[in-house]
């Protein structure tokens, strides 16, 4: 297959299609599995750069150093990042620097375990190692359960975009509502473990590196396929054709480059879905210029993502491998009302999840549990109060995206700096303090927490919010008012007695003059 204009600018026709979706899409997904999948140009970019695309600070070690650690025994691992000393370093500093933790520090599950036994032996860290023991586990799961599901799930999600502009989000989770999560799981484990074992030649890292390519591509569209099938298809459709591969990420060289000297703001807000569109076009042209010849090419059967069906969305009721009825409810559909007693429901959602969001960054972090905000029972009203305001206030904004971004940022940012200048005014006491952080704003607010903002009130309303309301209403009309009546019960006992005995604590709280 030969590289020309025609599959940049079908890419890039597939790009513009419902823009502001697409990369959301690729950021989220992207952010959540953190993925390999810049392997190669990323690599590159390394060498010719001279220095990792990802900034190693003193408190990070690379493999070996952890290796050297554990040996020697000298060097003392740092859970928490230090000040920031330098502008470079306080362009680092915040949530999304320091979720990177111990495990994926280490670069793999392994020299996690590594670290954790070395803390246990030499260091009598116990508690951080069960910390990281358990973040090891955690991730193990993920990784074969969540990672690679959703990798395929985005592809699919491409795959569909290329003929169906109004594709919705929740074809991420394709294989979930398949139902073959233990096969794709399995071939998509396997081809990890092999090319890791491969990475170890470097050189047939690299060539097998394109000769695996295709399998989610293959799973996306046939999930049923065998280990030994998804290997062999991908290997056709490689065939002579690993160096245009190669030579796509070449092209794309530059880009990448750019885009590590602008706080990786090209690849939010173009790279990573661009090179989405490009490889689900590379990926059918392909399969259309290959497939008769194949052997095994009864098995990519799903003529309607080849095909356009003259529809606005993917038909479902044609798709060779059917959707299981019983979950339905990972459907989305954000043009709901929430009516009834969902405005409670999905006020608690959000708060929990907030507060199990900061609970996990501190967890990561220090390595001890510390329960965050300024009640004492497991909720944030803060999230909670933004979230309801996004879904209910915004609502306006749903058939706007861009807008519905923007007026995330706005309505959230808002509330922060708010309460953060109330707590203040009152308790004389700071929750959180981003001073030091990229373009913050006394402290109270920072560019990173904005844009954090506004990717999650997107993904809650396109997203999460129409799912968690699904699952809600499997609950009976009995159930779903007792669980309110229960939850504000609860919170009003909690509000009234943390007025008087606010938590603060290490961890939790500082001083504020």
């Amino acid at each position: 297959m030969k590289i020309d204009r025609t599959l940049f600018r079908a890419a890039w026709k597939d790009l513009r299609s419902r823009y502001f979706l697409n990369i959301m899409i690729a950021f989220i997904v992207g952010f959540l599995v953190k993925d390999g999948y810049h392997y190669t140009s990323d690599w590159m970019a390394e060498e010719v750069a001279g220095s990792a695309v990802h900034a190693q600070t003193e408190d990070k070690k690379t493999n070996f150093e952890i290796l050297e650690e554990f040996i020697i025994g000298q060097r003392l691992w740092k859970l928490k990042a230090p000040e920031a000393d330098t502008t470079a370093e306080k362009y680092t500093m915040g949530y999304l620097a320091v979720i990177v933790n111990e495990v994926t520090d280490s670069g793999s599950l392994g020299f996690g375990v590594l670290n954790g036994v070395n803390k246990i032996l030499f260091q009598g860290r116990i508690r951080q190692s069960v910390v990281i023991f358990g973040m090891v586990l955690l991730s193990a799961a993920g990784w074969i359960f969540w990672k690679n599901l959703l990798l395929v799930g985005r592809c699919r999600y491409f795959l569909e975009r290329r003929l169906y502009p109004y594709t919705r989000a929740d074809r991420i989770l394709f294989v979930y509502r398949t139902g073959n999560i233990g096969n794709v799981a399995r071939i998509m484990l396997l081809r990890s473990i092999r090319q890791t074992l491969w990475n170890l030649t470097i050189i047939g890292g690299v060539i097998k590196y394109y000769e695996y390519l295709m399998v989610p591509y293959v799973l996306a569209e046939n999930p049923t396929v065998t280990t030994k099938e998804a290997f062999a298809l991908s290997s056709q459709l490689m065939q002579k054709d690993k160096k245009t591969a190669f030579l796509l990420d070449l092209i794309m060289l530059p880009v990448t480059l750019l885009d590590n000297a602008c706080f990786h703001l090209i690849s939010f807000f173009f790279l990573d879905a661009y090179r989405e569109c490009i490889y689900s076009e590379f990926y059918m042209g392909l399969r259309e210029a290959k497939l008769p010849a194949m052997t095994g090419s009864k098995l990519l059967y799903d003529v309607y993502l080849a095909v356009g069906a003259k529809a606005s969305v993917y038909p479902d009721e044609h798709c060779p491998t059917p959707y299981l009825r019983h979950r339905q409810w990972l459907t989305t559909d954000c043009e709901r009302d929430y009516g009834g007693n969902t405005p409670v429901l999905l006020f608690f959602f959000f708060s929990f999840i907030g507060w199990a969001w900061e609970v996990f960054f501190y967890l990561i972090n220090d390595g001890s549990f510390i329960n965050r905000g300024i009640l004492t029972g497991p909720w944030l009203p803060i999230y909670g109060v933004g979230g309801w305001i996004v879904i209910y206030g915004l609502r306006f904004l749903r058939k706007k995206p861009v807008m519905l971004f923007a007026g995330s940022i706005l309505v959230c940012g808002g509330i922060e700096y708010g309460t953060s200048w109330l707590l203040e005014l009152i308790l004389h006491k700071r929750w959180w303090d981003y001073t030091g952080y990229f373009l913050n704003v006394h402290g109270r607010i920072c560019l990173e927490g904005l844009l954090l903002f506004g990717v999650a009130g997107v993904s809650m309303t396109y997203f999460v919010a129409p799912i968690v309301d699904n699952l809600f209403h499997k609950l009976s009309g009995r159930a779903r008012r007792l669980l309110c009546m229960v939850c504000i019960a609860l919170f009003l006992v909690d509000c009234v007695w943390s007025a008087g005995h606010p938590n603060m604590g290490n961890g939790i709280t500082e001083g504020f003059h």
